[in-house]
């Protein structure tokens, strides 16, 4: 793979962070098989070999390592590959990204561009959970495993078997970004410590790490323009931001745009999160919808239609609706898509702060939600699809 390098760059911007390549999707997703070059918050200096630094480093294993399991925790002192480096002006976007030591570089910078993101909305640093026992977290960027974790200490990575070509969820950001989503969950709440049939913590774990991983995602400008055109303007069409950890073109785990309401889940902690996640879907893009109406970017109108009473000969209507003003204002459904990712991505991490770990149910958390919304169109819209998904009692 040819990199497209910028020489240009003035060695001065190392004062402003470091920079890596990340693929905001796989590189077998058709349209991601060249990475973007993002900047880190955190100065070259601050990174030694690995990557590494004061909060987590990359361990490689020589061999095939099994994953951490109970009472197997870090750090591996097993044999290791060589830790990677940095070009020479001391940033990481000389890697190739088909050589092995690139699996550690991108999910270290997957998880650091994460946490960057999320700190943000905390408005303060995540504090490991675990650090009093390990100060740093243990990247392992292969284990053989067709699965990805994270735990006490811990993010290890396998790789799925598509069509019999193992694929890395090294290279796989929602994955990357779903298991710190758990990490940064347990760091903000607490770990629980007793658990019963009648609370919710294990599916809002997978529920709101489902969310962290859309709301990341939609941070890569590259990414949300190619959303954009490749939709023009509609979130509704079947697209990157509502598919979850991606194994091939076709497969996805977890869908966002799903109808799933409490009454028809079942007690399966990702089946049971998924009307969490709709309702969070949905709030984004009734967010953006309010925005675009703001923008003079579609009629108001299209704020009195229930998106999910639309049927299907529906669509193509609605579809022009947007189509015809994206081809004359795209930076205003960019902005406006921005707007609402960040206005509920703000009121999910300010929420956490507020919930007990031991006693946390699916309302609980909506109501949280609600509460450290900071516009009254994000709490109602929260309100409105949280009671629609029956987490919440319609007041």
């Amino acid at each position: 793979m040819q990199m497209l390098r910028n020489d240009t760059l003035d060695p001065s911007d190392a004062r402003v962070g470091t920079r890596f390549w990340i693929f905001p999707q796989p590189p077998f997703i058709p349209g991601y098989e060249q990475p973007d070059r993002v900047w880190l918050n955190i100065l070259p200096d601050e990174i030694g070999d690995g990557p590494s630094d004061n909060l987590m480093y990359v361990a490689d294993p020589l061999y095939d390592k099994l994953p951490y399991g109970f009472g197997d925790l870090p750090p591996f002192e097993g044999a290791k590959h060589s830790p990677a480096k940095p070009g020479p002006d001391r940033h990481f976007d000389n890697m190739d990204p088909k050589s092995r030591s690139y699996l550690g570089v991108h999910a270290y910078a997957c998880t650091h561009f994460v946490l960057d993101i999320w700190q943000s909305y905390l408005g303060r640093p995540v504090r490991w959970f675990f650090d009093e026992t390990f100060p740093r977290l243990e990247i392992i960027p292969f284990v053989d495993w067709d699965n990805a974790h994270a735990g006490y200490g811990f993010l290890e990575l396998g790789a799925s078997d598509i069509d019999r070509t193992p694929k890395p969820y090294a290279l796989n950001f929602d994955t990357i970004a779903h298991e710190v989503g758990h990490l940064i969950l347990l760091s903000e709440t607490g770990v629980p410590t007793i658990a019963s049939g009648d609370e919710d913590f294990f599916p809002f774990s997978e529920a709101f790490s489902d969310i962290v991983s859309l709301i990341s995602f939609l941070h890569f400008d590259s990414a949300v323009e190619r959303l954009l055109r490749r939709t023009r303007g509609n979130l509704l069409l079947f697209n990157e931001l509502n598919r979850f950890a991606e194994t091939s073109p076709e497969t996805q785990i977890r869908i966002a745009t799903n109808s799933r309401r409490m009454s028809e889940v079942t007690a399966e902690v990702h089946d049971r999160g998924l009307p969490f996640v709709g309702a969070v879907f949905d709030t984004i893009v009734e967010l953006y919808h309010r925005e675009l109406v703001a923008n003079g970017c579609a009629d108001s109108r299209l704020l009195d239609v229930d998106l999910r009473d639309l049927k299907r000969d529906q669509f193509g209507q609605f579809r022009e609706a947007t189509a015809k003003t994206f081809e004359t204002k795209p930076l205003y459904f960019k902005l406006a898509l921005t707007t609402a990712r960040d206005l509920v991505g703000q009121a999910l991490a300010s929420s956490l702060r507020t919930l007990d770990p031991g006693t946390l149910r699916l309302d609980v958390a909506a109501y949280a939600a609600i509460s450290a919304s900071d516009t009254a169109a994000t709490a109602r819209q929260f309100a409105e699809n949280f009671a629609w998904r029956e987490i919440i009692r319609t007041r």
